[in-house]
């Protein structure tokens, strides 16, 4: 049977050129220049992207003049964010290639909700390892009401965390400064973004 990662994977390789043509959506957008004006006006100067995907952050990013680098699973993923001139890997989340303080700034939208039993931790504190004291770091994910997890019949696995939970795990990382939520559906389901300030 293939692993979680495998069907990630696979999933993402068949889908990303699709995915290319989406449009992010105002409220991504809207925190997408909120996180490189912050990123401007504290001085911070490099970003380093986990779940970069087809690079539809990724061109914002780089354009902003901020340092860029990016990661992904998925093969195809990566192929195409070179293809825009993107710095970017194929790697893991939870273990990160990268040295230790070597990022002003981290950025990682719907990609950690992927990862099992305790990754997400595990991813949290590896980026905490690669983003220098002082730094910023900002998620979004899907979450939920009641913290539950399930596999969708394409392969792709999720897990979704509470609120109170996902603000427990981000304080592993430093100092929780915004937290929000939006497209609420009746199931409790919930998009969940936070800002935390590196310590």
């Amino acid at each position: 049977m293939a692993s979680i990662e495998q069907r990630l994977r696979a999933y993402y390789d068949e889908e990303m050129a699709q995915r290319a043509e989406r449009p992010l959506g105002a409220e991504r957008e809207s925190r997408l220049a909120a996180f490189v004006q912050h990123c401007h006006e504290a001085g911070l100067t490099s970003v380093v992207e986990i779940g970069c995907g087809a690079g539809r952050d990724g061109k914002v990013l780089a354009a902003s003049g901020l340092a860029y680098r990016g990661l992904d699973l998925s093969t195809a993923a990566v192929e195409l964010c070179r293809g825009l001139g993107l710095d970017a890997v194929v790697g893991s989340a939870t273990e990160l290639p990268y040295d230790t303080d070597e990022f002003d700034a981290g950025w990682s939208m719907s990609t950690l909700m992927h990862l099992p039993g305790d990754g997400l931790a595990v991813a949290l504190s590896e980026l905490r390892r690669v983003i220098r004291p002082g730094g910023v770091l900002e998620v979004g994910l899907w979450g939920a009401d009641e913290s539950c997890e399930w596999t969708d019949p394409d392969g792709r696995y999720f897990r979704s965390r509470n609120d109170e939970e996902l603000r427990r795990l981000l304080s592993a990382v430093g100092r929780v400064t915004e937290f929000d939520t939006w497209s609420r559906f009746e199931d409790g389901g919930h998009y969940q973004w936070a800002r935390t300030v590196v310590e």
